[in-house]
């Protein structure tokens, strides 16, 4: 015997009534995977969690990765903002998964790929930006509802038509980096180093070419290395004078 109570705004409310002892249990209609799935005493288990149409903001917590036995997933028509969080892949048991018409930003976790069960996903309408993750199950999904990443004019690469620029590629904005702080460095030591022959050379050819300075020149570095060599010889003799006393 079935019975159906009076409708309660927004909610669908089955009483099935079995035996003469009058067991009963609720069935609760939830929409998933686009279509509507009856649960009993489950879904106080949390195997569902729609949230879509509320005005939610804000970031979506990361411990919500922490119920692994969620099915459906739904905050669609919210203006939340922020990234996917990065350990959605934790939710090995999500089978459904929409976050579409909201303010969300970033790219899209890696992780994604990891949910072999996923058989339902929508992302569109979003500011996603970068490659999609590879991997089998999300190119599957793709060629299914190809509008799950619609709305993201910063998603590039396969599946989409939309090629990466290397100006957007994570190795070209660090190779870009790099470059930027090398460049000063370089330019550093080459005006160095071409100061540095140049001098050389206004001495050499000036030497050269004028035998006034040439002797000066070497007249004075004779007279340096004369008065190195008498610092080194009194030095060196001081200490053998002292050795011989401190030994004794």
């Amino acid at each position: 015997m079935t019975q159906k109570h009076p409708k309660k705004p927004g909610v669908d409310m089955f009483v099935w009534y079995t035996g003469r002892v009058g067991k009963f249990r609720e069935v609760r209609p939830i929409v998933m995977k686009r279509q509507e799935l009856k649960y009993g005493a489950g879904i106080f288990d949390v195997v569902s969690m729609d949230l879509s149409l509320n005005n939610l903001t804000g970031e979506i917590p990361d411990g919500i990765t922490a119920l692994s036995g969620l099915l459906n997933l739904n905050f669609s028509f919210n203006q939340l903002r922020g990234k996917i969080p990065g350990r959605i892949g934790a939710m090995k048991s999500l089978e459904s998964l929409d976050l579409s018409r909201n303010n969300l930003s970033g790219e899209i976790p890696t992780s994604l790929s990891d949910l072999t069960y996923l058989s339902s996903l929508d992302l569109s309408y979003n500011n996603l930006t970068g490659k999609i993750p590879p991997g089998s199950q999300l190119d599957t999904l793709y060629l299914e509802n190809q509008s799950i990443y619609k709305g993201n004019i910063g998603l590039c690469g396969p599946p989409l038509e939309r090629k990466c620029s290397r100006d957007n590629s994570p190795e070209h904005n660090n190779q870009q980096k790099i470059q930027k702080v090398s460049e000063p460095v370089l330019f550093f030591y080459f005006g160095l180093g071409s100061g540095f022959v140049a001098g050389l050379w206004v001495v050499f050819c000036t030497l050269l070419f004028k035998k006034m300075w040439r002797v000066a020149y070497f007249h004075l570095f004779d007279q340096l290395y004369d008065k190195a060599y008498v610092f080194v010889v009194v030095t060196w003799g001081g200490i053998n004078r002292k050795a011989p006393a401190t030994q004794v």
